[in-house]
C-alpha cells in the first residue's frame, strides 16, 4: 500500500511540478522513476495477494481491483493524456490498488471458521 501511496504522490506532484518553471528540470528524473513504482508495486501486490487468495480467503474481488489498477498505471505510461485526465488516471489506478491491499488485510484477518458456512464474509 505504502508503495502505491508513494506512486500517486509521485505522479501528481509531476505536473505541479512542471508548473513551476523552477522545478521543470526534476521532471527528466521523475519519468526515469516512473517504471521502477509500476514494478515494485507489481511485484509487491503478487507477492502478498495471491498468496493470500490461494491459503486463506479465495476472493477474487482483491485480485480483480488490484490488475485493473496496474492496468490503468500502464495504460498512463503508454498513452499520453491531458494533465488533468492524467491526474484522475493514476490516482484512480493508486487507489485500486490501496484499495485491493486494503480487502486483502481486510479478508486475511478473518479466521478459518468464517470461511465456510452461514458466517462467511460478503
Amino acid at each position: 500500500m505504502l508503495v502505491a501511496m508513494l506512486c500517486f504522490v509521485h505522479c501528481v506532484a509531476g505536473p505541479v511540478l512542471l508548473s513551476v518553471a523552477g522545478f521543470s528540470s526534476l521532471i527528466g528524473a521523475s519519468e526515469k522513476v516512473e517504471p521502477v513504482f509500476l514494478l515494485s508495486s507489481v511485484t509487491f501486490g503478487v507477492a502478498t495477494l495471491v498468496p493470500a487468495y490461494r491459503k486463506k480467503h479465495h476472493r477474487l474481488s482483491c485480485l480483480t481491483l488490484f490488475l485493473c489498477g496496474i492496468f490503468c498505471l500502464a495504460v498512463r505510461r503508454y498513452v499520453r493524456w491531458t494533465s488533468i485526465s492524467e491526474i484522475i488516471l493514476v490516482g484512480l489506478g493508486a487507489g485500486m490498488i490501496v484499495g485491493a491491499h486494503a480487502l486483502n488485510l481486510k479478508y486475511s484477518k478473518h479466521c478459518n471458521c468464517c470461511e465456510t458456512g452461514a458466517g462467511r464474509i460478503k
